[in-house]
């Protein structure tokens, strides 16, 4: 029986306790592994949601750029190429940071 769950918490369980018949040092070794999957999933699940949001594009503001809000060419996002980089620069690092991506 294997059980998942994706959450605030992170569990992965095979069924098995084999916990008891470990040492002190393995312990450690067990709940630090179990700490490193657990920042791994969180860290994908992240990468993949900012991946959507980037690929997604900005949200649409009629003839405003994203980044400085100056007017821009109808129908773009943003003024000028620097501009757009500034913007997913600005977005990867927040979400590098735990910050909420607008």
């Amino acid at each position: 029986m294997s059980t998942t769950t994706i959450a605030a918490h992170i569990t992965v369980h095979d069924g098995r306790d084999t916990l008891e018949r470990l040492s002190d040092d393995d312990l450690v070794s067990a709940s630090e592994s179990a700490y490193l999957q657990a920042a791994l999933v969180r860290h994908r699940l992240e990468a993949a949601r900012l991946a959507q949001e980037l690929a997604a594009g900005p949200s649409v503001r009629a003839d405003t750029c994203s980044n400085c809000e100056t007017a821009c060419a109808p129908g773009t996002f943003f003024c000028d190429a620097d501009c757009r980089a500034d913007h997913h620069a600005r977005l990867r690092q927040r979400a590098r940071l735990g910050r909420v991506v607008s």
